[in-house]
């Protein structure tokens, strides 16, 4: 049973948690560098989510969306987050997992586009690390202050490299 917006936001008023929805849930790992610690990362990453999608007994598990060794600052050469998206627009699941908003984007305005667009098929994101999910009334708000947070701590890092190679 597939339930829609509204059906999930009344049912998370009434106190319920998304692991007591019936949900077909998938999740969205990217890593930046294809460093060696990265990679580790990312396995670890998905290791977590399949598990933790799998105890779950109200949700279905989907295969999960990965990216690895690109950046989040566009959405351009994401082929598996391009991907997720279209899956999302079939109605494949309901709900998306991610670690925290700087893996699913660090540009502000592709983390609310891309929110709005998923919630237009009925689909929600729950990023973890930042207790946030798109199914709550309020989320676009505290995203839209978290988005921005990531978006400058990409822009500084990028500077405190530039002028550690000019300093070099």
């Amino acid at each position: 049973m597939t339930m829609n917006l509204y059906q999930i936001r009344n049912v998370l008023a009434q106190g319920k948690k998304l692991i007591d929805l019936p949900l077909r849930v998938t999740f969205y790992a990217r890593v930046s560098t294809d460093r060696e610690e990265q990679l580790n990362s990312l396995e670890n990453q998905v290791m977590y989510f399949e598990k933790f999608i799998k105890e779950q007994t109200n949700w279905i598990f989907v295969d999960g969306y990965v990216d690895e060794g690109i950046s989040g600052t566009s959405v351009k050469k994401r082929e598996n987050f391009l991907k997720m998206i279209d899956d999302a627009k079939k109605g494949m699941f309901d709900l998306i997992l991610t670690k925290e908003i700087s893996r699913f984007s660090r540009n502000t305005v592709d983390s609310i586009q891309y929110t709005q667009e998923l919630l237009s098929y009925g689909v929600g994101i729950n990023f973890i690390n930042d207790n946030i999910n798109t199914f709550d009334p309020d989320s676009e708000l505290r995203l839209t202050i978290m988005s921005s947070i990531a978006q400058e701590e990409i822009r500084k890092l990028s500077e405190r490299v530039r002028f550690g190679y000019k300093r070099s």
